[in-house]
Parts: C-alpha cells; structure tokens; sequence
C-alpha cells in the first residue's frame, strides 16, 4: 500500500512538473503587457528551473522577484533552445520548453506571499525625479520605466512633445518641459534582411522632428499578417516570405498606430521590444505605453527622433 502511494505521489509530481508553465500566465515586464505576469510563485519556480538547467550558465537568486537578471536569464534559455524571438518574454512556446526541462524538478510547495510593487522591476517606484532615475540605472540596457503620474495627469497634446533616443532605445514623453514618461522602444535596424530579395536593407528610423499626422487606434499592417485560401488560413507571417499559391493577405492589428512620416514610418504597439535598433522603420512601443502615449498626444504633436 505504501509503495503504491508513493508511485502514485512521484507520478503526480511527475505530471504536475511536466505541465506547470503552460497552465500560468505569460511572465514578463508589466510594462510590456497588462497580461503579463510577475507573480512571486511562478517567477520563484521559473528562476528554480533556469538555475537546474545544465545547458546554462546562470545563478539567479530564488526570491520569486522579476528582473533584469531573470529576463537575461530567459534570453539566453530561448537562444540557446532556439526559441524566436529572444525576447525575455515567457510566452507559450518558451513555456513548453520549460515544461520539458523540468519534468524531474519538485518545485517548493507554494505559500502566501503578500504582494508588493517591488516584484515588478518595472515600476519607477524610489525615484523621485527623473534625474535621479537616469542616474542609477542603464537607460541603454534597461526595461525599467520611469512614469511621474503628476506630470501626466496634466498632458494634452498642446503641452507635449514625444522624444525618441536612438542611441538608447529609449521613448520620452515630455510634459511641460519635464519627463512624464521614459520607457524603452525599438527603432528600425540599420540592417535588416528583406525575405523576398534576401539582402539586406538600411531600415533606420529616420532622424528629425516630426509632427503626427495620423492617430488610429486599430491599424492594419501591410506587411505581417495571414494569408487565407477559400477562407482558410494557410500562412501566419511575414507576407514577404509566402511561396504558396496565390492567397487573400489580411494585415495584423497594429494597437495604437501615431504616424510620422508619409512613407508609413510611425510609432505603435507591439510585443517585440529590444535593446537594440530591429524594427523595419518604425518605433515599436509595449502596448502599455503605446496606450498611455496614444492618450496623451494628439494630431499635431511634435515627435523629436534623435541620436
């Protein structure tokens, strides 16, 4: 009886392991999406599982807090299983992998933890000015975001500029002469490889001010979207890289699309946010603050692109 009890008990285990990530919530930066994740628990056992993993070379300390450290922990974990794109998002894919992993990891029996802001790396909480904000941390290598809700209860459009850092992929909105808002941004790629020609093209995010001419809420794109075939999809992708037959293109929903320019460079939505330039033109933004920034500016608003 007691060895049946106990089969039973590392069976379930087993089991309970084999399927612990995918049955949780993507686990990202809050910044990055509002569906994101941080929770002590699942952060704690995802931390458990990169430190065990033999193919990487990581220490993380357990304590259930998401950060930098976790994220670039999850970056190489999706590079090295060839997982795209290596982002630091824990989303489904990654998930599987994690579950296959660490079918053999008991993870700690999960306890009440009160939840506190300071689980979320991404919260400006302890600086009190922006000054002080880009002080202490790496603007050029950090996801954490700096937001003065004072400022940007007071932000119209008529007293708002959005500043764009292409050294530090970086987005600012500026209220009143004063940063409301810093967070980071991908800006398009010097070097970016075009599917239908195979050779590389200059995608930079073009340098000047700017003013934004259009504001809408759901745009599609003429580039990433399905390709459908008597109503079934058939391709899910870049457009560019489609062989198949002759199919009907319906373009992704891009959230909160701002433009700037009349060759459809802009800013808008989207979850692949880098540390670096990789976009093909545009300024892509977490949807929590393409959501914020959509708000707050208006048709006409000046945008600064920099270097």
């Amino acid at each position: 009886m007691i060895r049946i009890t106990l089969t039973t008990f590392m069976l379930f285990s087993f089991l309970h392991a084999k399927s612990y990530f995918i049955k949780q919530p993507d686990i990202c930066d809050k910044s990055f999406s509002e569906k994101c994740s941080t929770d002590y628990q699942v952060v704690r056992n995802l931390q458990i599982a990169l430190n065990r993993d033999k193919k990487l070379s990581v220490h993380l300390k357990e304590d259930g807090k998401w950060g930098e450290e976790t994220q670039k922990a999850v970056m190489a974990f999706q590079k090295t299983y060839h997982l795209s794109p290596a982002d630091g998002v824990v989303g489904r894919y990654t998930k599987v992998k994690l579950d296959q992993v660490s079918q053999k990891i008991k993870f700690p029996k999960d306890k009440q933890v009160k939840h506190v802001a300071l689980i979320s790396q991404s919260s400006s909480k302890g600086y009190t000015t922006y000054r002080e904000f880009k002080q202490k941390i790496n603007l050029r290598k950090s996801f954490k975001v700096f937001r003065d809700n004072r400022l940007l209860k007071k932000a119209n459009g008529k007293n708002t500029i959005v500043k764009i850092d292409v050294s530090e992929q970086r987005v600012k909105l500026v209220v009143n002469g004063k940063v409301a808002l810093c967070a980071p941004c991908t800006t398009g790629a010097k070097h970016k490889l075009e599917p239908n020609t195979k050779t590389y093209r200059d995608k930079h995010t073009p340098l000047g001010t700017f003013r934004i001419s259009e504001k809408i809420a759901e745009k599609r794109s003429t580039i990433f979207g399905e390709m459908y075939r008597h109503g079934k999809k058939v391709y899910h992708g870049d457009r560019r890289k489609y062989k198949g037959p002759k199919a009907k293109y319906v373009g992704h929903v891009m959230h909160n699309w701002m433009r700037l320019t009349s060759g459809g460079i802009g800013m808008h939505a989207s979850k692949y946010i880098k540390r670096h330039p990789g976009s093909n033109g545009c300024v892509r933004l977490s949807p929590k603050i393409a959501k914020m920034i959509f708000a707050k500016v208006r048709t006409g608003t000046k945008v600064m692109v920099v270097n």
